[in-house]
């Protein structure tokens, strides 16, 4: 069989791999290049119904559904990013909405940025929307029957760089910037820790806060390094 293909010069096309092989490592956030793209929208939702912490295929999820054959499912897509995330990770939640939000009806724009400008229970944002794999489709709000106390942090960590890169790797950098902000201001960081919130100024834009935090420490009698002043003179180009 090998030696007839050779001599006729012709090749097998190479059998088309099923779409969990072919995007269980994907990495770019947009796949608007692949040709099921029903089917690359329904293998994303069966894996944020199993893992709804993945905020890369969320993200994935939602940038796929700006596309005009899954528009009506880019609601219920980004319903499900703000259930998994709470209260935490705004930035994620409000970099995505303004992302998409000229592809999303008035009432839908209107009913996420009232989201992202409140900390209502979530149980008041259960209703479903086309294309969510994780509201409960309640109306109201969610009554509890029991409360439990939690007796001990459920995430122990040896260090606060250690949470600080928790909060990271699930999209929390507020919290993470908070963490950093109360060791600077405390005096108990060292150059890595500075670098970190430096850093964190400058992937959010927030001069202000880069502003702020200098002062604070000028006010405090901190010496103020070399790093943080050259950020400074960076961020008037942000």
């Amino acid at each position: 069989m090998l030696g007839k293909l050779l001599r006729s010069g012709k090749a097998q096309p190479p059998p088309e791999l099923p779409l969990i092989f072919s995007l269980a490592s994907e990495r770019q956030l947009r796949l608007h290049q692949h040709h099921d793209l029903l089917g690359v929208w329904r293998f994303l939702s069966h894996h944020v119904r199993r893992y709804p912490q993945d905020l890369r295929a969320h993200t994935q999820r939602i940038l796929l559904a700006q596309h005009e054959t899954l528009r009506s499912r880019l609601a219920g897509s980004l319903q499900d990013l703000f259930l998994s995330l709470g209260n935490a990770g705004s930035l994620l939640r409000e970099r995505l909405f303004n992302l998409v939000k000229d592809d999303l009806s008035r009432q839908d724009e209107l009913f996420f940025q009232q989201w992202l400008t409140t900390s209502a229970e979530l149980g008041d944002h259960q209703q479903w929307r086309e294309g969510s794999v994780l509201s409960t489709g309640q109306e109201t709000s969610v009554v509890k029957l029991l409360t439990f106390e939690r007796w001990q942090e459920t995430a122990q960590y040896s260090n606060v760089m250690e949470e600080v890169f928790a909060c990271l790797e699930y999209g929390q950098i507020d919290t993470a910037r908070e963490l950093l902000e109360v060791e600077v201001l405390a005096g108990n960081t060292d150059e890595a820790m500075e670098q970190e919130l430096v850093n964190i100024y400058q992937y959010t834009r927030s001069k202000d806060g880069l502003d702020t935090m200098i002062k604070q420490m000028q006010d405090a009698g901190r010496e103020v390094s070399a790093l943080w002043l050259e950020k400074q003179q960076e961020s008037e180009q942000w």
